[in-house]
C-alpha cells in the first residue's frame, strides 16, 4: 500500500515536470521564432529604407546628371527590390548578399506595397522622359509621391514588428503564467500529498512516542494516504489497548510486590521462631490468594524437611518429614529455583492433605544457605504466574533472612542468660576474694596474736584482740550478705575518689599495720564513673593485701593523678617481687581479679615487676567528665 501511493505521488509528479518542460521548450522555440521574425521585419525595414535611399539619389541623378549610367543600374535596382518585397524572391541587403524574402502576408504591407508600386510606375515614366532629353520641372511631384509611399511601407512594416513583439510579449507573459501555475500546481501536489500528510503522520507518531495515545490518527483525501494512516491508527490503537494491558498488569505485580514487601517487613521484625513460621505461611496463604501454605525446614543435617508451619493444612500434622532428595525437594532445595507442580504428583504429605490443585513451591534462601522450602497450594483453574512466583520469591527471602534473625536472638538469649550467669559467678568471687578472703586472711592474722597474748598471760591484748576479731567477722558477715544479693556491685558514689583513697588506705593500715605513703595529684580532678571508682577501690584493697601477704615490702606508695583524659592509680613496694608471666591463676585469684575490674568499668591495668625488685601495678580509668586542672598535692604516711 504505501508502494502504491509512492507511485501515484510519482506519477503526478511526473506529469507537473513534463508539463513545465514542455513549457520551457515551447517558449524557447517560440522566442527562437520571433527572434527570427524579428530579424526579419528589420531586414524588411531596412530594405525598404535603401528603396526610399535610391529614390532620392535617382531624383538627384536625374536632375543633376541624367546620362550617369549609375541611374539606369539604380532604376533596375529598385525596380527589382520592389518585385523582391511585393511578391518574394531574392535581394541584396547592405552588405550585398543576397537573401530571400517571402510575399508579405500582412493586407497593410501588400496595399502600401501596390501604392508604392503606382508611385514607382509615374516615377519611372518621369525619369524615362528625363533620359529622353526631355527635362521637366514635375520630376519632383512623383518623387515625393513615391517617397511618401516608402514611408507608408516602412511605417507599415513597423507596424507589423510591432505587432509582432506584442504577441511575443503576450506569448511569454502567458508561458510565464502557466510556469507559475504549474509551479503552484505542484506545490499544491506536494503540500497536499506530501507535505501536510507527512506532517500530520509526523505529529501523530511524536504523539504516539510521547506516551499520548487517545488521540486518533487523521484520515486523508487520498485512498492510499487514508489506508497508511488507519493502519497506523489501528497500530495506535493496539499499542494503547497493550499499555492499558500492560498498565494494569504493573499495577497489579506493585500492589502484589508491595505487600510482599509489608510482609517482609511485618515478618522482618517478628522475633519469635513460633509466631514468625505461622506468620509467613499465612502471609504467603494470603499473598497468592492460596488455600494451604506450608513452611518446611531443614535438619541440621540439611537431609530432612520437617513441617515447622501451616495455614489452611486440613489434616497435615506438624511433625510430617520427607527426604530433601525426593522429587519436588530436589528441585527446589537442591536446584534453588521455583517449582510449579502439581499436588496430586506430589510425594509430600502435606500436600496430599490438601485438595487437589497447582503448587508453587520456593526455596528459603538467606545468602549462601538453604533453609528449607515455602510453597503455596490454590486451584487448578488459578495458574501461577512467573511475576507471582517471584513475588513469593521475594517473600521466602525476606523470611528466610527473618528466621536466621530470630534463631540469633534466640541464641543470643541463650547465650545472654548464660553470660550474665558466669558475670555473676565471676563478680561473686571478686567480691568473696576482695572482702572475705581478706577478712578471713585478717583473722587469721588476728588469731596468732590472739595465740601469742594468751601464751604471755596478757588479757588485755587478748579482750583488745577478739574485739578486733568480732568486728571483721561482723564486717565479713554483711560482704557476705551484700554479695550473695548483688547489692555491693553498684553501690551509690557519694564521696570523692580522694576521699575514699585516704579511707582505705587508713584501713589497711590499721588492720596490717604496715606504712603506706599516699600522694594525690589534683583531688578535685580525680572525677570517674560511680562502677569505676567502686572498682578502683577493690583493685588498690586488694593490691595492698598482696604487697601485705607476699611481698615483704619495707616501703609501699600509692599515687593517684590526671594522665590526660584519664586517672591512673599506682602501686609500688620495694618488696620481693615476682614474674608476672609465670603465675598461676588458679591458685594466685588477685591479679586476674584485678585486671576484670579494671576491664568491667572501662579501663585498663597492667603490671610491672621482677624478682628481687619490687612491683608496681598501675590501674587506669577514664574521667567522667572534663575537671578544671589544678596544681594541687596531698600526701598521707
Amino acid at each position: 500500500m504505501p508502494d502504491m501511493m509512492i507511485r501515484l505521488l510519482r506519477l503526478r509528479l511526473s506529469l507537473l515536470f513534463l508539463a513545465f518542460l514542455l513549457l520551457v521548450i515551447a517558449a524557447v522555440a517560440v522566442t527562437y521564432v520571433a527572434i527570427a521574425s524579428q530579424r526579419h521585419d528589420a531586414l524588411l525595414i531596412n530594405l525598404a529604407g535603401r528603396q526610399r535611399m535610391l529614390s532620392q539619389q535617382m531624383t538627384w541623378l536625374a536632375l543633376a546628371a541624367p546620362d550617369d549610367p549609375l541611374l539606369a543600374a539604380n532604376r533596375q535596382r529598385f525596380a527589382e527590390m520592389l518585385i523582391a518585397l511585393e511578391q518574394g524572391g531574392a535581394a541584396f541587403d547592405a552588405s550585398g548578399q543576397t537573401v530571400v524574402l517571402p510575399p508579405p502576408d500582412d493586407e497593410a504591407v501588400r496595399a502600401a506595397l501596390a501604392e508604392a508600386r503606382q508611385a514607382w510606375l509615374r516615377f519611372d515614366a518621369e525619369l524615362a522622359r528625363v533620359a529622353g532629353g526631355e527635362a521637366d520641372a514635375s520630376l519632383a511631384t512623383p518623387s515625393l509621391a513615391l517617397l511618401a509611399a516608402l514611408d507608408s511601407v516602412v511605417a507599415r512594416l513597423a507596424a507589423q514588428a510591432e505587432a509582432k513583439v506584442q504577441r511575443l510579449q503576450i506569448i511569454q507573459v502567458s508561458f510565464l503564467l502557466a510556469a507559475l501555475l504549474l509551479l503552484w500546481l505542484g506545490y499544491r501536489v506536494i503540500q497536499r500529498h506530501v507535505v501536510n500528510p507527512l506532517a500530520a503522520l509526523g505529529a501523530a507518531a511524536g504523539r504516539m512516542a510521547a506516551g499520548e495515545l487517545e488521540t486518533e490518527v487523521p484520515t486523508f483525501v487520498d485512498e492510499e494516504l487514508r489506508r497508511l494512516a488507519a493502519a497506523i491508527d489501528a497500530l495506535r490503537a493496539e499499542v494503547l489497548a497493550s499499555q492499558r494491558h500492560l498498565e494494569a498488569r504493573v499495577h497489579q505485580r506493585t500492589q502484589e510486590l508491595t505487600t510482599a514487601f509489608e510482609f517482609s517487613q511485618e515478618i522482618a521484625a517478628q522475633l519469635e521462631l513460633a509466631q514468625l513460621l505461622d506468620s509467613v505461611t499465612d502471609r504467603a496463604r494470603a499473598l497468592m490468594a492460596g488455600s494451604a501454605a506450608a513452611l518446611c525446614l531443614l535438619d541440621e543435617e540439611a537431609m530432612t524437611l520437617r513441617l515447622a508451619a501451616g495455614s489452611g493444612a486440613g489434616d497435615a500434622r506438624p511433625d510430617l518429614r520427607q527426604p530433601a532428595n525426593a522429587a519436588l525437594p530436589s528441585q527446589v532445595i537442591g536446584e534453588r529455583r521455583t517449582v510449579v507442580a502439581e499436588t496430586a504428583c506430589a510425594s509430600c504429605g502435606f500436600l496430599r492433605s490438601v485438595a487437589a490443585g497447582q503448587c508453587v513451591a520456593t526455596p528459603l534462601r538467606a545468602g549462601d544457605a538453604t533453609l528449607g522450602a515455602l510453597c503455596v497450594v490454590r486451584p487448578t483453574t488459578l495458574e501461577f504466574e512467573p511475576e507471582e512466583q517471584a513475588a513469593l520469591a521475594l517473600l521466602a527471602n525476606a523470611a528466610a533472612v527473618a528466621i536466621v534473625n530470630a534463631q540469633l536472638v534466640e541464641q543470643g538469649r541463650a547465650q545472654a542468660k548464660l553470660s550474665a550467669t558466669q558475670a555473676e559467678r565471676e563478680r561473686l568471687a571478686a567480691d568473696l576474694h576482695d572482702n572475705l578472703a581478706q577478712t578471713l586472711s585478717f583473722l587469721n592474722f588476728k588469731a596468732d596474736r590472739l595465740e601469742a597474748a594468751i601464751g604471755v598471760g596478757d588479757a588485755q591484748s587478748a579482750a583488745q584482740v577478739l574485739a578486733e576479731m568480732r568486728g571483721a567477722t561482723t564486717r565479713a558477715y554483711g560482704q557476705v550478705r551484700a554479695a550473695l544479693t548483688g547489692l555491693h556491685t553498684a553501690p551509690a558514689t557519694q564521696t570523692a575518689l580522694a576521699d575514699d583513697l585516704r579511707a582505705c588506705i587508713a584501713e589497711v593500715q590499721a588492720a596490717t599495720g604496715m606504712t603506706i605513703a599516699l600522694t594525690i595529684d589534683h583531688p578535685d580532678a580525680l572525677t570517674v564513673a560511680p562502677l569505676a571508682h567502686q572498682q578502683a577501690l577493690h583493685i588498690v584493697r586488694e593490691a595492698l593485701t598482696n604487697v601485705w601477704r607476699h611481698a615483704g615490702a619495707h616501703r609501699v606508695v600509692v599515687c593517684a593523678e590526671r594522665n590526660g583524659e584519664a586517672v591512673r592509680i599506682i602501686v609500688h613496694d620495694d618488696g620481693r617481687g615476682f614474674d608476672p608471666t609465670d603465675v598461676d591463676a588458679s591458685a594466685h585469684m588477685g591479679l586476674t581479679i584485678m585486671r576484670a575490674r579494671a576491664e568491667r568499668s572501662g579501663g585498663a591495668l597492667s603490671v610491672q615487676s621482677q624478682p628481687g625488685a619490687g612491683a608496681t601495678i598501675v590501674a587506669t580509668f577514664p574521667l567522667a567528665k572534663e575537671q578544671p586542672n589544678e596544681p594541687l598535692a596531698t600526701v598521707a604516711g
